[in-house]
């Protein structure tokens, strides 16, 4: 018979255990957020501007609304850890409020609308371990109190509008392992301070107006395994250490800077899937035997828009893409070029090569580049004997770019604009005609995107109607794409169209800058779609005239892509060129009919 002594005995026993373990926060029945952290989450949405959070269970995630772990519970009470709040289009200013989170560790405010400074008072949070203010409208200056934080190793001002010098204190910030001050208005000298910053792996200082040399302690910083330093301002040459002593990097790009002429570095790296991106960096003589021999190992070699020289030593198990645009390399190009059976992406275009007819032969050159990189100048195309420019349209040429043919009508009459929507998912390098008179190069690849980007061309059928069927389909390119035409000698007004249909839902927190050449002349620096818009609603379009001389019969428009603006809008990888339509007509009907639907 069971003793109902000993029943009692064992179920007290276990009532005791429980109670232990949920006083050891190891088991509870109920957990809340502590009720005090449920204020201050009502006060921060208040703060930031934020509409419809359902707050009744804040640690659960709700859509819309904050992503909340608080898996740190003492008893029934828990607290807040981690607060991800990207993409949820907060429009008010960061919350002082967020101190009174005593127990938060990462807090992640990507891709918002929220302005206004930086609250001094955050820098007394001890626990905090990562911060990410990407792509808002936060603006004025880092106060100096933030480099007091204790415990952060991850700091991110991308894509915003602070402005002024770095303060000395980041300096002190010394557990960093990730710093981002990209694409901000950042001005003054990089402070010495920061060769503190032992642990850093990924430093980015991109698009800013830094001044004064590349800061040679960016060579101490021996754990880095990625360095961008897309037009920053700062002036060149490249201090060695950078390729001698730090062994650990991966992925470094540096373009667009001002300086001396400098050599090629030596490269030395036992490492694969190297990106090596050194554009438009003034770099002079020939390409060293320890570059090439490193192509095997690389994803990226860009060397393009430099003072290169010298003959290509090629090697058939290269790199996925090898831009070498607008150099002075000359010789003859290797058939291994051509060979290229694993579908890798090389730009020879303006440069000096040879061609023989024998080269060219029986070869795909889908993902090859070649325009104008032949020492005869009368050959756009090498491998095309064809297309020289001995034909040409009259006076006029018109194009809609990343579009089909279309007839646009208006109350002036109808023009008919040719499309060369056929031309995508060619990779990341090519070269074609499209009509008899005319076609496009295009180069670059969309780099951070995880290869998900694989259509060049956007389209947004949506938002215009039938009299603007050009801005409903663009052509775009990461680095420079070029237009070229076959017209009668004389002078010409070039209109392009622009209309802003990738960052639609983004409108004034994405930054699209590139540079605009025509006839190898730089005619717009950067140039802004939505600053130079007349914006109608959520439309962003613009039109922008310029009067050339065609003097070969050969009309050549190039966009190229200086290192500037956002990248991470609306996501990784979203960037560069954008172009709508070309219309070309000559200056003397222009004149004559006030439009260019005559000429």
């Amino acid at each position: 018979m069971v003793n109902f002594l000993d029943i009692v005995k064992k179920w007290c026993l276990v009532l005791c255990w429980l109670i232990v373990l949920s006083c050891l926060g190891l088991l509870t029945f109920a957990k809340r957020l502590h009720p005090d952290e449920a204020r201050t989450l009502q006060q921060m949405a208040v703060t930031m501007g934020a509409e419809g959070w359902k707050l009744d269970d804040p640690c659960q995630s709700y859509s819309p609304g904050p992503n909340i772990s608080c898996d740190y519970c003492i008893g029934a009470d828990c607290h807040i850890k981690e607060l991800r709040l990207k993409d949820l289009h907060l429009t008010g200013t960061l919350p002082p409020e967020l101190v009174q989170l005593t127990y938060l560790v990462k807090v992640d405010f990507t891709r918002n609308f929220l302005h206004g400074p930086l609250p001094t008072i955050w820098s007394t949070m001890k626990h905090l371990e990562f911060i990410s203010l990407t792509a808002n409208r936060l603006s004025g200056m880092i106060p100096k109190e933030w480099g007091n934080f204790p415990s952060l190793n991850y700091l991110s001002f991308e894509a915003n509008n602070f402005s002024g010098s770095v303060p000395k204190e980041i300096g002190y910030l010394v557990n960093l392992t990730h710093l981002f001050f990209s694409s901000n208005k950042f001005v003054g000298r990089l402070p010495d301070t920061l060769v503190n910053l032992k642990n850093l792996r990924d430093l980015r200082l991109s698009d800013n107006n830094f001044e004064g040399p590349i800061p040679e302690f960016i060579g101490k910083f021996t754990l880095l395994t990625r360095l961008e330093l897309y037009a920053t301002g700062l002036k060149g040459p490249i201090p060695a250490a950078i390729f001698h002593d730090l062994e650990n990097l991966l992925d470094l790009r540096i373009t667009d800077i001002a300086g001396e002429k400098s050599d090629i570095p030596t490269l030395r790296s036992d490492k694969s899937g190297i990106n090596l991106v050194l554009r438009n960096v003034n770099l002079s003589g020939t390409i060293l035997a320890s570059v090439w021999d490193m192509i095997p190992q690389m994803d990226m070699l860009d060397l393009s828009f430099n003072n290169l020289e010298g003959e290509v030593n090629y090697k058939p198990n290269t790199a996925k893409h090898v831009f070498l645009a607008g150099n002075k390399l000359n010789g003859t190009v290797p058939e291994s070029f051509l060979l290229n059976s694993k579908g890798h992406n090389i730009d020879l275009s303006y440069n000096n090569f040879t061609w023989p007819a024998a080269t060219c032969k029986g070869h795909s050159l889908q993902k090859l580049n070649t325009y104008q990189s032949s020492s005869f100048k009368n050959k756009l195309l090498p491998c095309l004997d064809n297309f020289n420019c001995q034909q040409y349209r009259r006076s006029s040429l018109h194009i809609n770019c990343g579009g089909p043919n279309v007839l646009v009508t208006n109350a002036n009459g109808s023009l008919f604009y040719e499309g060369d929507e056929q031309y995508d998912g060619y990779g990341s390098a090519m070269s074609t005609t499209v009509g008899p008179y005319w076609g496009f190069s295009s180069t670059g690849d969309f780099m951070n995107d995880d290869d998900k980007i694989k259509s060049y061309i956007i389209r947004d059928d949506e938002g215009f109607g039938d009299t603007e069927r050009l801005y409903s389909t663009a052509r775009k390119s990461p680095l420079s794409l070029t237009y070229f035409g076959c017209l009668e000698n004389g002078t010409y007004t070039v209109k392009l169209h622009f209309s802003e249909i990738e960052f639609r839902e983004y409108i004034g927190l994405g930054r699209r800058i590139f540079d605009i050449y025509i006839q190898g002349k730089k005619m717009s620096k950067d140039f802004n779609i939505e600053e130079e818009a007349n914006r109608t609603g959520n439309k962003v379009v613009v039109q922008h005239y310029f009067n050339v001389s065609v003097t070969d019969n050969t009309l050549d428009i190039r966009f190229y892509w200086a290192g500037k603006g956002t990248t991470c809008i609306p996501n990784r990888g979203y960037y560069g060129i954008l172009i709508s339509a070309i219309s070309v007509c000559q200056s003397k009907l222009f004149k004559f009919t006030k439009h260019f639907n005559y000429c």
